[in-house]
C-alpha cells in the first residue's frame, strides 16, 4: 500500500473511523427548501462514501428557522419532520463502513433576510450587519441566546435520533457561533462579551447543551478558524493565539474532534481559496493548534495531493486530512489515492466554480453548485457510469481542448473508436494557456488528468494535424465533435494594433516572446490580461494594465478578480481603469477617459487581451453529415472551461 499513514484507521471519541480522510461540510444545494435529506442529496453523498471518505460531514444544518437560514436548499433539523430523511441517509452511507456527521449551524448576520421571512432582521452578537452583504441586523438578547443553545441541543438530539454518529458545531467562517468568539466582532458588555471567557461561553453552553441532551459519549466536533487574518488591519481580531485556547476549552469541555479552518466572510479567500493558494498554505496553523491539545485534530488546507496528505500525517500536523472540493471534483479520492493511483485523481482547480454557481442559487433554489471539470457532480441520480455501447463505430474528435478531452474520455469508456485531431504541438487549448501564469498551474490539473485517462482508453491522438472538411469526409465516422477552440480578437478599428509592437497573451505565457526590463502595456483588464500583467511584472518590466471598464475584472466571480487584484497590487502592477485604448503608437499608446480626455503612455511593447472569437468553419462545411456536435469556445469565444467541459459531456455521453 502507497500511502499507510492516510488508510490508518482513527479514533474520534468512541468511534473508529476507516482512514485519515474527512469530506468536510460545502453548502452544495441538493437539499430541499423544507430541509428533507433529498435522493439527490443522499446518492451525492453515497458516492463520496463509496469513494473512501472515511467521515463524512454534512452541508450547513439548520438549527432555527425563525432567523437560522443561511441558504435556500439547505438542510435543517430545527424540526422533528426532517428527521426520516436523516435516517435514510445515515443508512447508505454506512453501507461503506463510513461515518457521517451533521454540521450544526446558525449563520448570524452572514445571511439575507429573504431567507429569513419571519424576521425583520439579522441576527448576531452586535448590531452590525455584514462587510460582505450588509442587511438590518440587531444583537441577540441574552433571553435569545439561551433559547438558540436549546435549539442547537434539540438539532443534534433530532441527529442522534436519526442515527447520525455525531454532531459538528459551526464555529468558524464569521457565522453567528463566531461572531460571538472574535474580539473583532464582539463588544458587548454582559456575560457573553468582554474577556475571551465570556466571548466562548456562547459556545461552551451548546457543547454542554448537546451533552445534556445527546449524552457525553456522543461525538461532538468543533469547527473553528485558525486566524480572521486581520491582524495588522484592525486592532483587536481573532488570531491563532485566542484559537488555541478556544481549543483548549473545547477540549476541557469534552469535544471530540476539532476541525480547523481559517478566515471569515471579510476574508472569504482565506476561507475557500483560489488557484493561486499553495497546496497545505494554513496547515501550520493546525499544527500549533494540535501541539497544544490531546484531542485529534482534522485541518482543511487546499490540499489536492495523496503525497502531501500522506506527508502531514506522517508529520504528525494533523490527525485528520480534511479536503472540501477535492471530493466534489473526484467522489473516489480515497479509494484511488489509498490504492496508490495518483494520476487517476481528477484533482479540483480551485477555480471557485462551485462557489460561484452555488451562490448563483442561494437565495432561490432550483439549482445546485457544479464542478468545473465533474460533470456528474450534483447529477448522480441523473448520469451514472457511460454504458459500453460504442461497439468499436469512429469518432472524430477536432480540436484537443477540454471540450475535446472530455469527450474523447466519454466516448472512449463508450466503447467508441476515438480518433482526436491538434492542430498545435501540445493539448489543452485556452485551459493550458491559463496554467501559465504565475501561481495558477493547477489549472493544468485537468489536462494531465485527461491524458492518463486517453493512454489507457487507447484513444488515437494525433499532434500538429490541422484537419479539413474533406479529411473528415474521407474517414466516414459516425459522430464528429468540433471543438476547435478560438483565437484571439485584435481590433483592425484601432490604429497601429498590426505594429510590430504589438503581442497577444498567448505570445507572452508560451514564451514566444520574451521581455525583461522593458515598459510594456497590457490591454485587457478581464483575468487573462491580469494575469498576464502579472506574469509580464515578476520578470523585471514596468507594466501598465489598461481597462476599459470601470474596474478591471468587471466580469467575473468576485473572489477570483479579488484575488487577481490583489496580485496585480502584491507585484506592482499599475492599473487603469475607466480608460480605452485610441491608438497604438511605435513607443506608447493613446488612451482616452471617460470624459474624453486623452493621454499617452509610453510602452516598448503592447499586449492585447480583448478576449478571443470562435474558430469553426467546420461547422458550415460539414452540413448534412449527421451527428456533428459543437462544444466549448468553438460555439461562441470566449467561453469558460465548465462551459466546454460540461457541454462536450453531454454531447458525448448521450449520442
Amino acid at each position: 500500500m502507497k500511502y499507510e499513514k492516510i488508510a490508518e484507521t482513527g479514533s474520534i471519541g468512541n468511534l473508529t473511523i476507516k482512514n485519515r480522510l474527512v469530506m468536510t461540510a460545502m453548502g452544495v444545494g441538493v437539499g430541499s427548501p423544507n430541509g428533507q435529506a433529498t435522493d439527490a442529496f443522499i446518492r451525492f453523498y453515497a458516492e463520496r462514501a463509496k469513494g473512501g471518505a472515511g467521515l463524512i460531514i454534512t452541508e450547513i444544518t439548520r438549527v432555527n428557522n425563525l432567523h437560522g437560514a443561511g441558504e435556500y436548499d439547505q438542510l435543517s433539523l430545527a424540526t422533528d419532520d426532517t428527521v426520516p430523511s436523516f435516517r435514510k441517509l445515515a443508512d447508505v452511507v454506512h453501507e461503506y463502513d463510513t461515518k457521517i456527521f451533521v454540521q450544526l449551524h446558525h449563520p448570524g448576520r452572514e445571511s439575507h433576510l429573504v431567507l429569513n421571512p419571519d424576521t425583520r432582521q439579522l441576527v448576531s452578537s452586535m448590531p452590525v450587519p455584514s462587510f460582505v452583504a450588509p442587511e438590518p441586523t440587531r444583537a441577540l438578547t441574552v433571553e435569545e441566546i439561551r433559547g438558540l443553545v436549546k435549539d442547537f441541543g434539540e438539532a443534534a438530539g433530532r441527529a442522534k435520533e436519526a442515527g447520525i454518529d455525531g454532531v459538528e458545531i459551526h464555529a468558524a467562517h464569521g457565522y453567528l457561533i463566531h461572531q460571538f468568539l472574535s474580539p473583532f466582532d464582539n463588544h458587548r458588555e454582559d456575560e457573553y462579551g468582554g474577556s475571551a471567557e465570556n466571548r466562548r461561553r456562547f459556545l461552551m453552553e451548546i457543547i454542554a447543551e448537546v451533552q445534556r441532551v445527546c449524552g457525553k459519549e456522543y461525538p461532538i466536533s468543533v469547527r473553528l478558524s485558525s486566524s480572521e487574518f486581520l491582524d495588522g488591519i484592525y486592532r483587536e481580531s481573532l488570531t491563532l493565539k485566542e484559537t488555541i485556547e478556544d481549543a483548549k476549552a473545547c477540549e476541557k469541555a469534552g469535544v471530540a474532534l476539532l476541525n480547523i479552518s481559517s478566515g471569515t466572510h471579510f476574508t472569504g479567500n482565506t476561507i475557500v481559496e483560489p488557484t493561486s493558494y499553495e497546496q497545505g498554505w494554513k496547515i501550520p496553523l493546525a499544527a500549533e493548534i494540535k501541539k497544544a491539545v490531546q484531542i485529534p485534530v482534522a485541518a482543511t488546507g487546499v490540499i489536492r495531493d495523496p503525497a502531501y496528505a500522506e506527508q502531514i500525517l506522517e508529520n504528525g500536523d494533523v490527525d485528520f486530512v480534511a479536503m472540501g472540493r477535492s471530493w466534489l471534483a473526484d467522489p473516489e479520492w480515497g479509494v484511488k489515492a489509498i490504492a496508490g493511483r495518483d494520476e487517476e485523481i481528477r484533482k479540483c482547480l480551485g477555480c471557485m466554480y462551485c462557489f460561484e454557481t452555488a451562490g448563483n442559487n442561494l437565495c432561490t433554489g432550483g439549482s445546485h453548485a457544479f464542478c468545473s471539470v465533474n460533470p456528474y457532480m450534483g447529477e448522480e441520480l441523473n448520469y451514472g457510469e457511460p454504458g459500453k455501447d460504442g461497439e468499436g463505430r469512429l469518432c472524430v474528435v477536432v480540436g484537443a481542448g477540454p471540450a475535446g478531452l472530455e469527450a474523447a474520455m466519454i466516448l472512449g469508456k463508450r466503447g467508441f473508436h476515438v480518433k482526436v485531431f491538434e492542430k498545435r504541438e501540445r493539448l489543452g487549448g485556452q485551459m493550458y494557456l491559463a496554467s501559465l501564469p504565475p501561481h495558477r498551474a493547477k489549472m493544468g490539473n485537468f489536462i494531465r488528468y485527461a491524458v492518463k485517462q486517453l493512454e489507457t482508453l487507447n484513444v488515437d491522438i494525433q499532434m500538429n494535424t490541422e484537419v479539413t472538411a474533406d479529411m473528415i469526409r474521407e474517414l466516414n465516422p459516425y459522430a464528429v465533435f468540433l471543438t476547435t477552440g478560438s483565437v484571439p480578437v485584435l481590433p483592425g478599428s484601432i490604429p497601429g494594433m498590426r505594429g510590430e509592437n504589438v503581442y497577444v497573451a498567448e505570445d507572452v505565457l508560451t514564451e514566444k516572446v520574451c521581455f525583461s526590463g522593458k515598459r510594456m502595456a497590457v490591454i485587457g483588464g478581464g483575468l487573462t490580461g491580469m494575469e498576464t500583467a502579472e506574469y509580464l511584472q515578476e520578470r523585471g518590466n514596468e507594466v501598465i494594465n489598461i481597462e476599459m471598464a470601470d474596474a478591471m475584472g468587471a466580469v467575473g466571480f468576485p473572489l477570483m478578480i479579488m484575488d487577481a487584484t490583489a496580485a496585480l497590487a502584491r507585484t506592482g502592477v499599475r492599473t487603469m481603469p475607466g480608460h480605452k485604448l485610441m491608438e497604438i503608437r511605435h513607443d506608447s499608446v493613446i488612451l482616452e477617459d471617460h470624459a474624453g480626455f486623452q493621454i499617452e503612455e509610453p510602452c516598448d511593447a503592447v499586449i492585447v487581451a480583448l478576449g478571443v472569437r470562435a474558430v469553426n468553419h467546420l461547422q458550415e462545411e460539414l452540413a448534412g453529415m449527421e451527428r456533428v456536435y459543437c462544444a466549448g469556445d468553438a460555439v461562441r469565444g470566449g467561453r469558460r472551461v465548465p462551459d466546454a467541459i460540461h457541454e462536450a459531456f453531454r454531447a458525448a455521453y448521450e449520442l
